[in-house]
């Protein structure tokens, strides 16, 4: 490896080098694969699919890049930052920042270069973010020279991944230029449409996310409003005189029915999803002279019901109702603090939740709403605590499990 340029005259000798490479190969290749099962650890448990590949830098590579190098920057100084590699190929663009921090969790990261800024808009090259990790240091009496204590990372999208591989092949292996001004405006032309499909492919992505989002919202809100049907207890409720009359006479059809009957009729209009036919009943109902625990119920039902129609602020106003006749009545406090999430009001949502959780502390209900309103202020860490104490009251609540899934892969 000796020459006579007077900035190389440092370099070391290559045969003496290569038996030393040779010597700490099996060294270095067993700390790049402890790092590589790190890394595939930490990224299976975020719930990641990525490919993970690794090499050890072949030593004619390592010796052509020190020569390389010393011509552009003298060797007193040269090191050698990528003679352990690892590549992480992720198929969408988000999973590179996930995958950056998941990194920066475990590793200490002393360099980060993201290629794309190297290149204006009329240039053509590829997109990928490089890490310099620090390592352990070997545990032998010598040192490669010109070596370090670090492992570089380099984290790609699969069509990032194809662009680099073909521009190593076409242009930094190539020993011919390319002059040719037409040429580089394809190359150009051709890596601005595999950026812009993996921005696409992410818009993709992110479009199918929210449909998931509001999907599971929606069950559960269904799941909230199934729940509340069965709360009332019939037995409760008094008789009706069949002979009593309703002042809107377009419900004259009513007055041959028992309170319970009316109330069964509402609740199984509700069930069945016929939210208006549920509403007019529970309005008839209010018409009667109830205990004012029974009018807080059902307030609260008519209330749902008004929600199910998106009458959000109706709504509130029914549970405001509900909880003027009963304070007691935990489930209207819980429907109210859905209610006001739905409606952004996130700081008056929490109240209600906190009030549920006072009154019922061991009920799954109140700590499953807060951790949906927590969810939706970007609140992670609470919302996982509150998915937690849902879970522990109701081991097989489905949408809390799938919550907490999803909350362990943005945090961890």
């Amino acid at each position: 490896m000796t020459t006579t340029n007077k900035d190389r005259q440092h370099l070391p000798d290559r045969e003496t080098t290569e038996k030393l490479y040779l010597e700490l190969r099996p060294s270095y290749e067993r700390l790049l694969n402890d790092i590589y099962q790190q890394l595939c650890k930490i990224v299976e448990g975020a719930g990641l699919s990525v490919t993970i590949k690794y090499r050890l830098k072949r030593f004619d590579n390592f010796c052509d890049k020190l020569v390389r190098l010393s011509k552009l920057q003298g060797s007193e100084l040269l090191q050698i930052t990528d003679l352990m590699g690892i590549r992480i190929v992720c198929p969408f663009l988000e999973d590179l920042e996930t995958i950056e921090q998941l990194i920066a969790q475990k590793f200490e990261i002393l360099e980060m270069e993201r290629k794309a800024e190297q290149h204006s808009f009329q240039e053509f090259g590829y997109d990928s973010v490089h890490l310099l990790i620090r390592t352990e240091p070997l545990n032998c009496p010598a040192q490669l020279p010109h070596s370090c204590d670090v492992c570089e990372v380099q984290l790609r999208t699969i069509l990032q991944e194809a662009w680099a591989e073909v521009e190593h092949e076409l242009v930094y292996k190539s020993d011919i230029g390319i002059p040719n001004h037409s040429i580089r405006r394809k190359l150009a032309s051709l890596n601005a449409s595999l950026t812009l499909s993996d921005l696409i492919f992410q818009e993709i992505r992110d479009y199918q996310k929210e449909i998931r989002r509001r999907g599971l919202k929606c069950r559960q809100d269904v799941e909230s409003m199934s729940y509340d049907y069965g709360n009332i207890q019939i037995s409760q409720l008094p008789e009706w005189e069949e002979t009593k009359q309703f002042d809107d006479p377009g419900h004259d059809y009513l007055t041959s029915k028992k309170l319970e009957t009316l109330m069964l009729g509402g609740l199984e209009a509700h069930s069945n999803n016929q939210f208006q036919k549920a509403i007019d009943i529970y309005s008839a109902i209010l018409n009667l002279k109830l205990d004012p625990a029974i009018f807080s119920l059902v307030y609260n039902h008519r209330g749902m019901a008004l929600f199910a129609l998106a009458e959000y602020q109706k709504g509130v106003e029914d549970f405001n109702n509900s909880i003027e006749y009963n304070t007691e009545n935990t489930r209207a406090w819980s429907n109210r603090g859905l209610a006001y999430r739905v409606l952004e009001k996130f700081d008056q949502s929490l109240e209600d939740y906190d009030k549920a959780i006072e009154m019922s502390p061991q009920q799954y209900e109140g700590y499953w709403g807060r951790a949906q309103t927590f969810f939706e202020m970007k609140l992670f860490s609470r919302a996982l605590s509150d998915c937690h104490k849902t879970i522990e009251r109701k081991a097989d609540f489905a949408p809390a499990l799938e919550l907490e899934k999803m909350l362990r892969r943005k945090l961890f």
